[in-house]
């Protein structure tokens, strides 16, 4: 590589589908006459779809660092973890399975532990696991001729952030997953002023555009808690159900002071994974019981003593069944789903016993959410006005469809679409492709205790299933134009009002 800054999405610009995310940032500069190279990896998630890539008994599959984690000199000097979700954390403990060695590993205190529970579940002994420096807002890391700021990023999970990536060529804005809400619960909302000091600093932004095929804001989590109490207060003879995410610890907490608000006490119920992060998250310092100060009783587990709660509780988990205890019948309980697709075998259930529910079909405000819209990604454009915008965290037709209604809205996008594998050069503002390469991925078996990888080529894995669930090619494109048409139309009436 010639000195300049380098910008390579191994994961996370797929073909049709979003997960495993991995992305690489190498600075080369000159020194003493020779160029000295310096490499750090954001996130090192897994793909969720490994199944579709056709390899028997795959347990996951993972971007392909390989090259990287094999030799010393292209070692990157760190591996900087955005959160927790397994899509940006879970690549780290199959390739550890596998043999290979990392670097010091960045990020924050909740991340560490979900990553120490994933040491737990696939025993991964305490030699072979990386050092994780605790990182928190504000921290500046220094690796060589780069130098990283780390900025509060708004997500569904603890110890969220962005990373403002800064070189002698050009500085960028790493979003991580976020959002703009600002009505965060026990966790920093994305540091929005840090962001308007920096704004004549950052070139480019690396940007999640996971929501943007949703017009407007992402909708706040203030308003989900405000939702859930509304249909908590028209049923208050009732038993409550509200399933949530095992992996967003922001639905447990609007979940719980949801059931405060309305005085109804709370039983935490659910899978294996459940009462894992649960644990977790009281761990991180959450004490239900403090917050709650006795207003209301708390169970961790529907034994016996639910019985003196009467038809007075909400039950918070992961479930998929009604467990007899509940004794949940048509007259004496509501069920509010706040998840799509996840919980459908628990809508069978409540049908089956005639209870009525509210899902997220009929008022999407009751589901969490940790990725923008489009409307924060034009707020965003408006504290950067002078960025370059790199689209990650969505299908490569989302970034392709989008680009006439950011051009629209004065966002400058970068002009070609990131595929996974490709390189691009960073010079100031500029984001330029300079090779291309098919991406991979690395379909992980398990022979016993060791991982051994299959490469396969990516492909379009998503199917007719996941299309229905999301948005498709065309569904996507018509939504842009609305979106588009909308602004338009509001344009042309104020023009019309000033005349």
């Amino acid at each position: 590589m010639e000195n300049g800054f380098y910008w390579k999405p191994v994961g996370g610009n797929n073909i049709d589908q979003v997960s495993g995310h991995c992305y690489e940032y190498t600075c080369v500069t000159p020194n003493n006459k020779k160029l000295v190279r310096t490499t750090i990896l954001v996130d090192l998630g897994k793909f969720d779809n490994h199944q579709a890539l056709g390899v028997k008994n795959s347990a996951a599959a993972v971007p392909d660092v390989r090259e990287l984690l094999n030799h010393s000199e292209l070692m990157p000097k760190a591996l900087l973890i955005t959160h927790s979700h397994p899509d940006h954390l879970n690549g780290i403990v199959h390739y550890i399975k596998a043999g290979y060695t990392f670097p010091k590993l960045y990020g924050g205190k909740y991340t560490e532990m979900i990553l120490n529970q994933l040491y737990e579940e696939f025993e991964v002994p305490t030699k072979f696991q990386p050092k994780f420096i605790c990182i928190k807002e504000g921290d500046i890391l220094k690796f060589d001729n780069m130098e990283v700021e780390v900025i509060a990023s708004s997500h569904t999970c603890f110890g969220s952030f962005g990373f403002i990536i800064k070189t002698p060529y050009g500085t960028v804005y790493h979003t991580g997953d976020m959002k703009i809400d600002g009505s965060t619960y026990f966790r920093k909302p994305t540091n929005l002023h840090r962001l308007k000091e920096l704004a004549t600093q950052i070139d480019c932004v690396v940007a999640d555009f996971y929501g943007c095929t949703d017009d407007g804001f992402a909708i706040k989590e203030v308003t989900t808690f405000q939702k859930l109490v509304q249909k908590i207060k028209r049923h208050p003879k009732r038993k409550i159900l509200i399933p949530v995410y095992p992996t967003h610890p922001e639905m447990y907490i609007i979940a719980f002071l949801a059931a405060l608000k309305t005085k109804k006490n709370v039983v935490f119920y659910g899978s294996k994974d459940f009462y894992i992060y649960l644990k977790l998250i009281v761990d991180y310092g959450i004490s239900f019981e403090k917050i709650a100060k006795n207003r209301i009783q708390i169970l961790y587990k529907p034994d016996d003593d639910i019985k003196k709660f009467g038809n007075n509780y909400v039950v918070i988990g992961t479930f998929n069944n009604l467990h007899p205890l509940f004794e949940a019948t048509e007259k004496d309980t509501y069920g509010i789903l706040t998840a799509k697709s996840f919980f459908n075998p628990l809508k069978g259930q409540l049908n089956l016993h005639n209870i009525p529910f509210v899902s997220v079909d009929e008022m999407p405000e009751l589901q969490g959410f940790g990725h923008g819209f489009w409307g924060d990604y034009e707020y965003l454009h408006t504290l950067l006005p002078d960025s370059t915008f790199i689209p990650t965290h969505c299908p490569v037709f989302v970034i392709d469809n989008i680009r006439e209604l950011a051009a629209y809205c004065g966002m400058n996008l970068v002009k070609e679409t990131p595929h996974n594998n490709e390189i691009f050069r960073i010079n100031g503002k500029e984001c330029e492709k300079i090779k291309s390469s098919p991406a991979v991925w690395l379909v992980v078996n398990y022979n016993g205790d060791y991982a051994y990888f299959t490469e396969v080529w990516q492909k379009p894995t998503s199917g007719e299933g996941f299309l229905k669930r999301t948005i498709s090619n065309r569904r996507c494109k018509n939504k842009f134009k609305m979106f588009l048409l909308a602004r338009k139309q509001k344009e042309a009436k104020k023009k019309n009002e000033l005349n």
